[in-house]
């Protein structure tokens, strides 16, 4: 039998079996079309040498009026933005708790840190430390502490809270010195899981003795709404605040996303939403799930729209 030429259509057929795709590719790895052939594609590269800590689940690029272009990246820990081959940290802050003092252990890593009023703080969360004076007798020294992150590796109390140093310290110190704690808005946890424990289940579900079945209660796991208003990024932590960052700003790799950002303020926003998003055209900011009343996330509604006044995404003065 002579030989016979077979030509497969370009492009990869996933409606079909195998056999009714019939002259065509039925799958591939890593393979363009170039003039209607197949392709290998060249591996990847890594665009940073940094790590990026949590788990990354929101992403979204936008250009500022210089046509400088930027990446918002959101994990359950830090919102990051991707600029020029470098990552930046513009992860918000929760209000700063002044004046704490730290207590160590010999030959223990561990430091305990006890803040003036309630903290706040779960463990997982993130802290900065700043302004730090240091009692004297643990063997470290202020710079150890002073401008770096922490992650809360346990709560004692509603006052105090523990985090892990990379060296042990060579004393004992009750407590003492001075540190202004800066913790991370809390995103949420690394993954989504069911809730446990008392009020999981309506009173009377189960028979005496018998647990609350487990998916009553999930505990969902931190994400984050990104968009952008213009040159602005509009961030918004899920059933949490709406926060912005400034491309337009005078050195704004240098400021972190807030509620305050000048011009761009979001501290008349809804304290709760699932998700929020920016009409394009209109100009509008559109919290979904949101609060039925502003400032009161018990009123939460799943079902719940509001938006902004047009080209003010801080005045909802005017929506119903």
């Amino acid at each position: 039998m002579p030989l016979q030429q077979v030509k497969f259509a370009p492009g990869i057929d996933k409606q079909n079996t195998t056999v009714g795709a019939q002259g065509r590719w039925v799958d591939s790895d890593n393979v363009r079309f170039r003039y209607g052939l197949p392709e290998k594609v060249s591996g990847w590269s890594s665009l940073i040498t940094d790590t990026i800590v949590g788990v990354a689940r929101k992403q979204h690029a936008f250009v500022d009026i210089s046509g400088n272009r930027y990446v918002a990246i959101g994990t359950d820990k830090f919102l990051l933005l991707y600029f020029e081959g470098q990552l930046y940290d513009i992860t918000p802050l929760r209000a700063t708790l002044s004046s704490a003092t730290i207590a160590t252990t010999d030959t223990s890593a561990v430091c305990e840190i006890t803040t003036g009023s309630a903290h706040g703080l779960i463990a997982g969360d993130i802290v900065l430390l700043d302004n730090v004076t240091l009692p004297g007798g643990t063997g470290y020294t202020d710079a150890d502490f002073e401008d770096k992150l922490f992650q809360v590796t346990g709560v004692s109390s509603t006052t105090t809270f523990t985090i892990t140093q990379s060296s042990a310290a060579t004393g004992t110190v009750a407590t003492g010195g001075s540190i202004d704690v800066k913790p991370y808005e809390n995103v949420g946890p690394a993954e989504q899981s069911y809730g446990y424990g008392w009020g999981t289940d309506t009173w009377g579900a189960g028979g005496w003795g018998d647990a609350s079945s487990a998916n009553d209660v999930v505990l969902e796991p931190g994400l984050w709404s990104l968009d952008n208003f213009g040159q602005v990024l509009i961030a918004t932590i899920a059933n949490g605040k709406t926060f912005t960052w400034n491309a337009g700003a005078t050195t704004p790799l240098t400021v972190r996303a807030s509620t305050t950002t000048s011009g761009f303020e979001t501290t008349n926003n809804p304290t709760a939403s699932r998700l929020t998003l920016v009409s394009p055209t209109t100009r509008h900011l559109v919290h979904l799930g949101t609060e039925t009343t502003i400032g009161t996330p018990s009123t939460q509604d799943d079902m719940f729209i509001r938006f902004s006044d047009q080209e003010n995404i801080n005045d909802y003065s005017n929506c119903y």
